[in-house]
């Protein structure tokens, strides 16, 4: 179902024009990024992060056209946009890439697209709502010149789409009904926007960013954002959840999984002590992220895709770089060995690709679905990095402007001491709807 409206001058963010759309009553879902962007001004402007995922149709350049329209449309707006799509990485692997690109990243925006099998599609949706605030747009599937089983397919992954949009209050774009619209308006073959038989030549990158960027709307009407993303509220230093030690510690009681603090523009930045629950926050595990691995590289059939598509730990990792290096098997009976060493951890240990390796620090986990390629050589080598979800510092910022205290706490009640607690005017918490998901 979709609503015809008139946007008129002004709702686009400054643009000088109207034009007759048709808007998804799904845009209420996207209301709360809409409204920090309109809401924008170059004295106080909007800190706002978009991330494309997917696989090759998501990188391809129409994301740049859609990050372009944004800008102008937006000029105040500090946008941070990420696109860490990876071509042929279908969603049962990209159910495990979205462990280092998506959840750590914390975007304020996801707009999002993968073929393969519904089931592990949902569940990157599913996490994405129970770890992240983020506001999320699907789009469907647009009209390729593959075998007519696969255009059956598609309708029926579009109207699986649209069940998991409804029940998860995702925005959906419905591509595949504009891309027909737009063929048989225009007399004009699906092949004409492909440069084969399912990627996008120039005129269909810049139909999909159309199709994509007619639908960023600010629309007041639809209000300012569902709670079904989770909430994210500001408060100040006079709240009852606050409080001063008489160290100058800032304590605050919070329900979340992040807690950004916002500047009162008194500091040059200096070092911060974080402490969770009364733990320091270096030594909860879900504090810590680990990065994407480097790609498998030449002589394989994919070789940018990450080596392992997910690598886990089971203890608090350090900032460090592993380095896992693939070594002469003694024996074939268990696949390829190698061994990880950590760049402050050292030597920890060595297992084989086709097992579950925990090394001996608990600082690394691979499970073994999660190489891209177990036909590894010896020699072969993969790093990748483990990095904070918290601050050690806080950073010189100007009056209003918020850096990230903490991310990727269970999502509950929680005690946050920062010492010291001057530079702070208060905070910003991240709460996201991890229950209440429709059946």
């Amino acid at each position: 179902m979709t609503t015809r409206l008139i946007i008129l001058a002004g709702i686009l963010g400054g643009c000088a024009w109207a034009q007759d759309f048709y808007v998804a009553p799904s845009a209420a879902f996207i209301q709360r990024t809409m409204k920090q962007l309109s809401d924008s001004t170059p004295e106080h402007p909007a800190r706002v992060r978009v991330l494309f995922y997917g696989q090759s149709i998501t990188a391809q350049p129409w994301t740049s056209a859609v990050k372009k329209e944004l800008k102008q449309r937006f000029p105040s707006v500090q946008f941070e946009f990420h696109n860490p799509a990876i071509g042929g990485c279908k969603s049962p692997s990209l159910v495990r890439t979205a462990e280092p690109d998506l959840y750590p990243w914390y975007p304020d925006l996801l707009i999002f697209h993968v073929y393969g099998p519904m089931e592990p599609y949902e569940e990157i949706i599913r996490k994405t709502r129970e770890r992240t605030c983020a506001e999320i747009i699907l789009h469907t599937d647009h009209i390729s010149t593959q075998p007519q089983a696969n255009q059956e397919e598609s309708d029926w992954r579009a109207g699986q789409m649209a069940d998991i949009a409804r029940r998860y209050d995702c925005m959906l774009i419905d591509v595949r009904a504009k891309w027909t619209r737009y063929l048989s308006e225009n007399g004009k073959e699906a092949q004409s926007l492909l440069r084969d038989t399912i990627h996008l030549n120039d005129a269909g990158c810049a139909l999909l960013a159309k199709c994509v960027n007619e639908e960023l709307l600010r629309l007041p009407q639809m209000g300012d954002g569902a709670a079904s993303a989770g909430r994210v509220t500001q408060i100040g230093l006079d709240s009852p959840a606050v409080t001063r030690t008489p160290d100058g510690a800032l304590t605050l009681r919070f329900s979340g999984n992040r807690v950004d603090a916002i500047a009162d523009g008194s500091s040059s930045g200096g070092a911060l002590e974080l402490f969770l629950d009364g733990k320091p926050a270096a030594e909860y595990r879900e504090l810590w992220a680990a990065a994407r691995t480097s790609t498998l590289g030449a002589g394989f059939p994919a070789p940018w895709f990450p080596a392992i598509k997910c690598v886990q730990f089971e203890q608090a990792p350090l900032a460090e770089t592993w380095t896992l290096t693939c070594l002469e098997d003694s024996t074939l009976d268990g696949g390829r060995e190698f061994k990880v060493e950590g760049s402050v951890t050292g030597e920890d240990g060595t297992g084989r690709v086709s097992r579950r390796f925990v090394s001996q620090s608990g600082r690394v986990v691979i499970e073994p679905g999660d190489w891209s390629s177990k036909g590894v050589a010896s020699g072969f080598k993969t790093t990748w990095k483990t990095y904070p979800c918290h601050a050690g510092t806080l950073p010189a910022l100007k009056a209003g402007e918020s850096a990230m205290l903490l991310q990727g706490a269970v999502n509950g009640e929680h005690i946050l001491t920062v010492s010291p607690g001057t530079g702070i005017s208060g905070f910003r918490i991240y709460r996201p709807a991890s229950a209440g998901i429709k059946k």
